[in-house]
């Protein structure tokens, strides 16, 4: 769910209840909005799963401009920036599962809600200041970690190189979407944390397997949002395909491509302007 849910809350805190000097030069021509956003979701249980689900979830919401940081929908670092170069960091989570609510997975763990987080290389191609439009190669490395709410655990590392074009709002009320393709591809470890067969789960149905790393799916995203006055309205969609990944032979993969879709809308409650 990339660029949904938002980490901007705790970073704003700690601007905030810095020291004097340190907190001055973060804050000093800062601009911010804060409120609160909801998302409706549908999305295959896991990639290849041929079972969906519905999701709602609430989330904070955070955009801030300074001159070392900008949130928005992602963190971008300015300490280190080019014309050309960009620091970011990048984030995403897959949502948990309950093995009994999948066909082919039924009787074998549940998975878990898995964070992913790690820095990105942005190279910008080119950039309209005025027309605040971007067109970029993002170059993400993820550390994923999946939690049940009590522990965490690494499942891998994935890396995701993508083609981004962005066009923000000219004004306060208007448009502004985004849109990206690319690939995925990730470690053994997270691949068989969803597709591997233990030995204690094998049937006649489902055999024994166990996969590698490597390339793990092609994508295209479109994100788009309308704001007016304090309400912004957002929709979502992802196409998935992993029909050539190194898993793709997995009993636990029934489809080679999907569609995840979401809406939702952000309250804007407080504000620099």
């Amino acid at each position: 769910m990339r660029k949904i849910l938002q980490c901007g809350g705790l970073i704003l805190l700690t601007l905030f209840y810095t020291p004097g000097s340190i907190a001055q030069s973060f804050t000093d021509g800062m601009v911010w909005e804060m409120g609160v956003g909801v998302l409706g979701l549908n999305t295959p249980l896991y990639p290849g799963s041929s079972d969906n689900a519905n999701f709602v979830i609430p989330f904070p919401y955070l955009r801030l401009e300074s001159k070392y940081l900008d949130v928005d929908r992602g963190i971008q670092g300015k300490l280190f920036k080019t014309s050309r170069l960009r620091f970011s960091v990048s984030g995403d989570l897959d949502v948990p599962v309950k093995s009994d609510d999948d066909t082919v997975r039924r009787g074998m763990p549940n998975l878990d809600l898995v964070l992913q987080l790690g820095p990105s290389l942005d190279v910008i191609f080119n950039a309209n200041e005025i027309k605040k439009r971007e067109f970029r190669l993002e170059l993400p490395l993820r550390l994923a970690l999946a939690t049940d709410g009590y522990s965490t655990r690494n499942t891998g590392w994935m890396f995701e190189p993508r083609l981004s074009y962005e066009a923000k709002r000219l004004n306060r009320t208007g448009w502004s979407y985004e849109f990206l393709a690319g690939f995925r591809f990730a470690t053994d470890k997270y691949h068989n944390y969803y597709y591997e067969v233990a030995p204690q789960y094998a049937t006649p149905e489902r055999p024994q397997y166990s996969t590698s790393g490597g390339y793990s799916g092609a994508f295209t995203e479109l994100v788009a949002s309308w704001r007016r006055r304090d309400l912004i309205y957002f929709a979502w969609t992802r196409y998935q395909n992993i029909g050539n990944a190194v898993y793709a032979d997995s009993p636990l993969v029934e489809k080679d491509d999907y569609f995840l879709v979401g809406v939702g809308l952000n309250w804007i409650f407080a504000e620099s302007l």
